[in-house]
């Protein structure tokens, strides 16, 4: 079971890592200026111009939101699991 935990928390680390890269994407295309010494702080700075700017394109939010949080809440699950897996035993 501690394997897979693993192996989950890896492939959503590398996908959260990649739709980070797409929303700063979007958003540097729309003129924003963001920075990529602090990714993790630009994307949620920006989430909500993300939002608007993919709304106002397409008429609703890009596919790149919800996959940034459904990856980010299987990260946090996946470290939560591992601790009590190792708290427990």
């Amino acid at each position: 079971m501690l394997i897979i935990t693993l192996i989950v928390l890896g492939l959503s680390s590398l996908l959260n890592f990649y739709f980070s890269i797409q929303i700063l994407r979007r958003i540097s295309a729309a003129d924003i200026k963001i920075s990529f010494f602090e990714i993790r702080w630009q994307v949620h700075k920006n989430l909500k111009n993300y939002c608007a700017i993919t709304r106002a394109d397409s008429g609703r939010i890009g596919w790149a939101f919800y996959g940034y949080w459904t990856t980010l809440v299987l990260t946090l699950g996946a470290v939560v699991t591992i601790l009590a897996r190792l708290g427990a035993g």
